[in-house]
């Protein structure tokens, strides 16, 4: 029983540590930088019945440890902002009009303007601009 038990415990640990997002591991001080901003800009606000701030802070939940492996997917380009607010969300059971999900979408498109690149549209890529008349 023993042995099967000391598989059983690494499998487990195999399985959480692939669910996590590749980069979860690595010293990252833009993404720390990131999720510092959201903590102090959106400490309070809520995604369904969960204040963000808790999520970050006690990253023990479960609700908690997607909410920060999703926000990583989106703060690295890895998913639209749509995406991530269909997954959090759903997740969380909150609604894509939280006060929560508004307050990181936006401190993204500040980090984003900050660091001079183009926030990509709620939907995807940016559009390409359309050339100019010609004369």
């Amino acid at each position: 029983m023993p042995e099967l038990a000391a598989k059983t415990t690494v499998l487990c640990a195999a399985v959480l540590a692939t669910a996590c997002a590749p980069d979860a591991w690595k010293p990252a001080p833009g993404y720390d930088g990131f999720l510092n901003q959201v903590q102090n800009a959106c400490y309070y606000q809520r995604i369904g019945l969960v204040n963000v701030g808790d999520m970050l802070t006690n990253p023990g939940s479960m609700q908690a440890t997607y909410f920060i492996d999703e926000t990583s997917r989106l703060y690295y380009g890895k998913i639209t902002p749509d995406n991530w607010t269909s997954a959090v969300t759903a997740f969380i059971q909150g609604r894509n009009d939280d006060p929560g999900v508004r307050c990181v979408l936006e401190q993204l498109r500040q980090n984003q303007a900050a660091q001079g690149l183009a926030a990509p549209p709620p939907g995807g890529p940016q559009p390409v601009p359309p050339p100019p008349p010609s004369r």
